[in-house]
């Protein structure tokens, strides 16, 4: 039975478990998966990784679709225990782990062994891209794939104030407002982990330069890039499709402000 289905017709998840869990898979299963195999960056007998892979849903869809091994990591210990309930119910073979990948070793045995490494929506959390990016360069095997997504920080909501769940957190662009204006919307919010995860953001201000030197300056090719007005995991959250941004206006700086989305394979080039 198709996973999806299984978890649909389960009782023992809860409605945001089975929500978060469906919508990556999909996203995985129907967008990435043949995205990547189409690129020549994703085949059966692959060794999959993912960097931050919360409830594991598109990690499962490429252990769905053959992955040899499928292994993800994430800082969440309760998204973790999620994964692994939603992959054995499905018979999904992942392994997950809570794990820190920029405080801790990486075990000897995932040196230098993955055929893809996947960051999608976790890397401009990260207080240091560089680093990041050095870690994943340590879990590629030669000549492997990496795949990154982020919503880059001028975009409309690149601050994630939509986090804050405010009148005010909704608006777009409203985190480039001044300093002082911008606080004053943070503490509109009673949610205080999301108003520090707002403020972490406003810190890194992770763009689509940014991301493009840190990932030369650590050994990666940058094989494909796609810029997204409209999300592609939209599709799963409210129904609507994704549009590509003309390449024409993603070669230009505004890009930075309208890119909903950023969309890079990368290759090792070491």
């Amino acid at each position: 039975m198709y996973p999806v289905e299984i978890i649909d017709r389960a009782d023992q998840f809860a409605a945001n478990e089975r929500y978060y869990w469906r919508y990556q898979f999909l996203l995985g299963d129907t967008v990435l998966v043949p995205m990547l195999a189409n690129a020549g960056a994703f085949a059966p007998k692959m060794r999959v990784f993912e960097f931050g892979c919360g409830e594991a849903g598109v990690l499962g869809a490429f252990a769905h679709a053959g992955a040899a091994a499928a292994i993800g990591v994430d800082i969440a210990e309760y998204r973790i225990e999620v994964g692994r309930r939603i992959a054995g119910a499905c018979g999904l073979p992942v392994e997950l782990m809570v794990m820190d990948l920029l405080t801790e070793p990486i075990p000897p045995q995932w040196q230098h062994q993955f055929d893809l490494v996947i960051l999608r929506d976790v890397i401009e959390h990260l207080d240091s891209t560089a680093q990041a990016l050095q870690v994943v360069a340590q879990l590629l095997a030669p000549g492997g794939w990496v795949l990154v997504t982020f919503p880059p920080y001028y975009s409309p909501f690149g601050g994630h104030q939509h986090l804050l769940q405010t009148p005010l957190g909704m608006l777009p662009w409203v985190h480039l407002l001044p300093h002082a204006v911008r606080e004053w919307i943070i503490t509109r919010s009673n949610r205080t982990a999301d108003q520090e995860e707002v403020r972490r953001l406003s810190r890194i201000r992770l763009t689509i330069g940014s991301f493009e030197r840190a990932a030369i300056e650590s050994g990666l090719q940058i094989e494909r890039k796609l810029l997204y007005v409209l999300r592609p995991v939209f599709r799963f959250k409210f129904g609507i499709p994704s549009l590509r941004m003309p390449r024409w206006l993603a070669q230009t700086p505004v890009a930075e402000f309208l890119a909903l989305e950023a969309f890079y394979l990368l290759r090792s080039v070491r």
